[in-house]
């Protein structure tokens, strides 16, 4: 999914995206017979720092989304034919900074999603 398709879903449909995005993660790495690194996702996105209201995953990737969102204006804005960049991406960033790589497979794992709320009106 795009990140402009992303940001226009409701905040709850964007929660259980990114939710759904983290379990996919957990699962293709399962599948590859990688259930330490599907373990290194679990923690990272269920282990929150003292004072923080959300997990270091989270904080994390909204972190690499803002700068990817900023990164993907930019392209667009230099060649208007540019590849958006995805949800998907900044996951992946998310992960690989922590020492976990994805499968090719994982980019494939939210195919099917279809939001379940109206769109945010801006």
């Amino acid at each position: 999914m795009t990140i402009v398709q992303f940001d226009k879903m409701g905040q709850n449909d964007q929660a259980e995206y990114v939710g759904l995005l983290v379990g996919g993660a957990e699962q293709v790495l399962k599948d590859e017979g990688r259930a330490d690194l599907a373990a290194k996702v679990e923690e990272l996105f269920t282990t929150t720092d003292p004072g923080d209201a959300h997990t270091n995953g989270v904080v994390e990737f909204q972190m690499n989304l803002a700068l990817a969102r900023v990164a993907d204006d930019k392209r667009v804005e230099r060649d208007p034919s540019a590849r958006r960049l995805t949800v998907e991406v900044a996951m992946a960033v998310t992960l690989k900074k922590n020492g976990i790589d994805l499968p090719q497979s994982f980019f494939s794992v939210m195919k099917d999603f279809k939001p379940k709320y109206p769109p945010q009106q801006k």
